[in-house]
């Protein structure tokens, strides 16, 4: 006769089930139902393991990036395996399809930069940390001021010298076409300085990451290498000392259409024609 169990076994059995489940705990990007098709899932190296955008949503019609929904919200899974969530209001979308994650203010913790849009004010670039297990709303840049007005993030690094990470960013790559240098400092994002003439995105296409972050003159800082206005070359900007000059340029032989990819300092860029420019820069 196989032994009873011990009343000790059954209030262990007891207590087990009775242990309130926590799903989002065990939670990634990978298997989220609520993420953003589009998402591209972002990770870390410090206290935030991943990130990602979630909760399609319609309620903008602008279709930047080619698809009728935006996201509502975006999850960050922390190292010690919680999850935790930023739902906007309904007259916001994060317009984007990354979080990027970069320590900016040096704390050792990273922060979470993503283009949030006002459905009536357009874009603005938002930098958001984490606090007691929270995700809040750090600084901003200004909204454009209207709607369908949009801004394309670039590389995040120290581009001056200064020792502090800088975001670029550029206004209306369809319209103004003007790159913004920003960092944080106290606080608030701060620009540093512009340069115009800059465009990164092609209206309706989902890939954004049309740029390279490269030492092209081996001074020891980063150049940012973005297509001009026209996207038949490419700029290599120097922000050395915080002003933007030109430095270099790359003729293409056909405009960029896509996200640059860089690889034993070889840069290749995806032209509009289908072909793969590829070119040396050491």
């Amino acid at each position: 006769m196989p032994a009873r169990p011990t009343i000790f076994a059954l209030l262990v059995v007891l207590v087990t089930f009775a242990l309130p489940l926590n799903p989002a705990a065990a939670q990634t990007a990978a298997t989220d139902q609520d993420r953003l098709a589009e998402s591209e899932i972002t990770t870390g190296a410090r206290d935030i393991a991943e990130a990602w955008l979630v909760f399609p949503t319609t309620r903008y019609d602008h279709q930047v990036l080619g698809r009728p929904y935006e996201a509502g919200g975006m999850r960050v899974r922390m190292r010690d395996g919680s999850v935790i969530t930023y739902t906007l209001p309904n007259d916001m979308v994060f317009e984007d399809r990354l979080v990027r994650l970069a320590d900016l203010d040096g704390d050792g913790h990273d922060e979470a930069i993503v283009v949030m849009t006002s459905l009536s004010e357009g874009a603005s670039l938002a930098v958001f940390g984490t606090k007691n297990g929270a995700l809040e709303l750090v600084a901003q840049t200004p909204f454009i001021g209207q709607p369908h007005r949009w801004l394309n993030p670039a590389a995040i690094a120290d581009l001056t010298g200064d020792g502090r990470l800088d975001i670029a960013l550029v206004q209306m790559p369809h319209l103004v076409k003007r790159l913004e240098l920003w960092t944080l400092r106290g606080g608030r994002l701060v620009r540093l300085t512009t340069f115009d003439g800059v465009s990164t995105h092609e209206i309706g296409l989902g890939e954004t990451k049309m740029f390279a972050a490269y030492d092209f003159n081996d001074d020891g800082l980063l150049e940012l290498i973005v297509p001009d206005a026209t996207r038949i070359n490419l700029l290599v900007l120097s922000f050395a000392g915080g002003r933007a000059r030109t430095i270099g340029t790359i003729a293409l032989p056909a405009p960029a259409f896509g996200n640059f990819s860089l690889q034993d300092n070889v840069l290749s860029v995806p032209l509009a024609n289908g072909d793969l420019f590829r070119t040396q820069l050491r």
